[in-house]
């Protein structure tokens, strides 16, 4: 049965607006950078498109004149929209309470690169947030090892800091993190990591844990500041910690550098549950 007038109207109606909403989608897309926002607008503009198909098929069912073509074919989306994205895929907190009753909080992260071109992450800034959902602190200026992250890549973040006019450890909840990244042609200038060991304190005035192992220049240039970090993780994977230190003397190409983390410092009680540890390192440059 042929389509009336009226319902040609509406459905003519309907896809130049379906069209206009999907514009607006692809753009916030394009230009917004939080992650789970990217993916509900993603989302939008995958069902924005599948009601234009179903408006197309009454259109051509009845051999009428197609509106406009303007609809975005997947193709087209995936060009669009996959060269930037950077989540959070593991990230941890711990609270302690030193010998003179202050409260220090660790907090962690691992960045993964789920895009296809690679990313530049800038800085990152931790929000330490307590049972009631208001900010015990915050932490600004943290960056990630290494800069630059390739398709399929992580990248390691961390800081441990003093939580001002806290005294009961049980006030802190969960960290959240706020951080810019956008679409480089930089190199993450990775490095070689070999003889990675890992080594519990051995009294209460030394670091909870320390990780130690040599890095190698793999590039044909000169190093002179090479950034190192330890992902501390549990038998599950689950992430415990990190660990970051840096190597300040230059180091040649095809040349070895020994290295020895232990900041910043981890809760004591996660210590004795790191069963992997994961380093990266990179030659850092202006």
């Amino acid at each position: 049965m042929s389509l009336t007038t009226t319902e040609i109207s509406n459905i003519w109606s309907a896809h130049l607006k379906i069209t206009m909403e999907l514009r607006l989608f692809e753009y916030f897309y394009e230009s917004v950078e939080h992650p789970e926002i990217k993916k509900i607008i993603e989302k939008m503009i995958t069902h924005s498109n599948q009601n234009l198909t179903e408006l197309k098929k009454l259109f051509t069912q009845d051999g009428l004149t197609l509106p406009t073509e303007s609809e975005s074919s997947p193709d087209d989306n995936e060009a669009q929209s996959e060269p930037k994205l950077v989540e959070i895929v593991k990230s941890t907190g711990g609270v302690w309470k030193d010998s003179i009753d202050t409260v220090w909080v660790h907090s962690a992260a691992i960045f993964e690169n789920t895009g296809d071109v690679p990313i530049e992450i800038g800085e990152t800034q931790m929000n330490f947030k307590g049972q009631d959902g208001s900010i015990l602190g915050t932490a600004t200026m943290v960056y990630s090892v290494p800069g630059v992250v390739d398709p399929g890549e992580q990248a390691y973040i961390s800081e441990t800091t003093i939580l001002e006019g806290i005294t009961d450890p049980s006030d802190y909840k969960e960290t959240t993190y706020n951080f810019s990244f956008d679409e480089t042609d930089g190199n993450a200038n990775l490095l070689e990591v070999s003889g990675v060991k890992g080594f519990l304190g051995t009294d209460e005035m030394s670091s909870p844990y320390r990780v130690t192992g040599l890095v190698k220049n793999t590039t044909d240039k000169l190093q002179d500041d090479i950034r190192i970090s330890a992902a501390l993780l549990a038998e599950d994977g689950t992430l415990l910690g990190v660990l970051n230190g840096s190597v300040d003397v230059g180091v040649n190409s095809g040349s070895e550098a020994g290295f020895d983390l232990s900041y910043p410092e981890v809760p004591k009680d996660i210590a004795s549950k790191v069963k992997t540890v994961e380093v990266k390192a990179y030659g850092w440059t202006w």
